[in-house]
């Protein structure tokens, strides 16, 4: 029996920034009201994912930042971090300086950067974040770096993911989640690991768990999830990983996965 769902944000249970769809809430509404604690595991962090985990009504932990992070959504505080190292944090700047792309890294709601450019300006506008520039940001030590996030075009993201994974192997966790957005975490931080370790600090066993998601940076809890689920048009390694394949996320697929999977074993059980 299913008792723990985790699902992704972007793309998954909801293409907007702040909201989501009348019937996937009403969906997790059901599955709450049946005794599932329902979670999110996502690349934003804590601010970021704010107003979806406040109009689900979670209190108790959420995956924050593909993974490096565990939040309690009752004090704000993390429960569980895992941290880029500052020399790899620098390294990471100058890789992205070598292949002329954004890069931007976080510190704690905070993102910063080195220049305004116009992916910048996206993705300030999307999720509305506090932001510092600051110029040479290789000259100074970065302490508690959950991640680094490089945007590029598209296309050019796509291809440059599978060579800085074989690059990186063992050094870094290297991830696609939104179109355009390369993310770089600790080697053994991800959605997988993160939300293992919710599920043991709540005391719910793997096959008690379950997960939803459709890009790179969902692999890992699709995969480790009693239960993983894919979106129909996710990214091939997502459907791969998955147990189920849901509606795309416009369609509702969320609420499709907890109606017939999430709550049909509840029902037939």
């Amino acid at each position: 029996m299913i008792k723990l769902v985790a699902f992704d944000i972007d793309d998954t249970l909801t293409k907007k920034a702040d909201t989501v769809s009348p019937g996937n809430l009403a969906a997790i509404r059901r599955a709450q009201d049946a005794g599932v604690f329902v979670t999110l595991a996502t690349g934003r962090g804590l601010l970021g994912s704010t107003p979806i985990w406040k109009a689900l009504g979670i209190e108790g932990p959420v995956v924050n930042y593909g993974g490096s992070v565990v939040n309690d959504t009752r004090t704000g505080k993390a429960l569980h971090t895992a941290s880029l190292k500052p020399e790899d944090v620098a390294e990471l700047f100058s890789l992205s300086h070598e292949l002329g792309v954004h890069a931007q890294l976080y510190q704690g709601d905070t993102v910063v950067y080195e220049r305004e450019n116009e992916y910048a300006v996206r993705y300030k506008s999307f999720l509305g974040l506090p932001f510092r520039i600051v110029p040479d940001l290789t000259d100074r030590r970065w302490e508690n770096v959950p991640k680094v996030l490089f945007i590029a075009r598209s296309d050019r993201a796509d291809a440059l993911i599978p060579m800085l994974q074989r690059r990186y192997e063992g050094r870094f966790k290297v991830s696609g989640s939104k179109a355009g957005f390369i993310e770089f975490n600790d080697p053994g931080a991800h959605k997988g690991s993160a939300l293992k370790w919710a599920a043991d600090h709540m005391g719910f066993s793997r096959d008690e768990v379950a997960a939803m998601g459709d890009n790179l940076l969902d692999v890992e809890m699709i995969r480790w999830a009693g239960t993983g689920c894919a979106v129909a048009d996710a990214h091939e390694e997502a459907l791969g990983a998955a147990d189920v394949v849901a509606p795309r996320c416009e369609d509702d697929g969320a609420a499709w996965f907890i109606d017939n999977v999430v709550l049909k074993g509840r029902r037939d059980g």
